[in-house]
């Protein structure tokens, strides 16, 4: 690697744990029995390519009952659907093109669920804005309004009709919202502020949503999915030989995993998908996550 992407890397990548995977690993492997997804329901928002695209393959490669793909491109949604049923060992796969940043669209999404008598166990947020590639000031009102407007109200109406369904007594959700290093690294970021805040806030509005709901109710996690070369970062104009990219697996099996009991000790919490989740939950690490509640939440650093 050239001196550039030594110091991206070193400012990007931060390892809280002294493991840091690139690809997914045996404890958050989608086949692993314990994270069977069985009998439950996935809707997951911008899965036509990219992470979205992952995350729904590793849910089929869980065993979902259904994985429900959403994506605003009616051909490419479809095409996505049609890829992940060809893999599928009986896990139904359903497009539904919808852009979950139109609450019109949203409204008639979940009637429609509700209307089929679809009800979904566990939803993964991960279609985002990624905003204007400008300082604030140049970008003006409109464009950074329009960023906020789908990664925070948006996040928030999916979220909201996800928790009100009615599942029965005893069923509990997943929430699992795929987030971004830049909530908190803005240097690393900082040709994208608009991407950075309005990330953050979403962030910030669903570990308030787990401060008030147990997680027996509805299991919260938000999580960087990691580097990874998708169609947005080629769009801000990276290529494949621009950083040692990791591998879109470790996002997708990280899903599964934080959709399992086993993740319910970092309800409310961000966390990479690179920290290794058996280091994370012993030791010093999972002693200051039983004792300290905004340990690894958003706030002021050095208070």
């Amino acid at each position: 690697m050239d001196s550039f992407v030594d110091s991206f890397m070193d400012s990007f990548i931060k390892k809280l744990t002294k493991t840091y995977h690139r690809s997914v690993y045996p404890a958050v492997t989608p086949t692993r029995p314990e994270l069977s997804q069985a009998g439950k329901t996935v809707l997951i928002t911008g899965a036509s390519t990219g992470i979205g695209y992952h995350v729904a393959k590793s849910f089929v490669q869980a065993k979902a009952e259904k994985v429900i793909i959403l994506g605003r491109r009616v051909d490419k949604v479809k095409a996505a659907a049609e890829s992940l049923s060809a893999e599928s060992q009986g896990t139904k796969v359903v497009a539904i093109p919808c852009d979950v940043g139109s609450p019109t669209a949203v409204a008639e999404l979940w009637g429609r669920l509700a209307g089929e008598g679809t009800r979904i166990d566990v939803l993964v947020l991960n279609a985002a804005n990624t905003g204007i590639v400008k300082p604030l000031m140049e970008q003006g009102l409109a464009g950074v309004w329009e960023a906020y407007d789908f990664n925070v109200r948006a996040q928030f109406d999916m979220t909201e009709r996800f928790y009100k369904q009615e599942l029965g007594a005893g069923i509990k959700k997943y929430l699992i919202h795929v987030s971004t290093g830049a909530v908190h690294n803005f240097d690393a970021t900082a040709v994208m502020p608009t991407y950075s805040m309005t990330k953050h806030a979403g962030a910030l509005t669903l570990q308030l949503v787990a401060y008030d709901i147990p997680p027996e109710d509805m299991q919260v996690i938000i999580f960087h999915p990691g580097a990874i070369f998708t169609e947005a970062a080629e769009s801000q104009g990276f290529t494949k030989d621009s950083l040692p990219w990791e591998d879109v697996s470790l996002a997708g099996g990280f899903a599964v995993w934080a959709a399992t009991p086993e993740a319910e000790f970092i309800h409310g919490r961000f966390v990479w998908a690179g920290w290794d989740v058996d280091e994370l939950k012993t030791g010093e690490l999972g002693k200051r996550l039983k004792e300290d509640p905004n340990f690894l939440k958003f706030g002021v650093n050095g208070i």
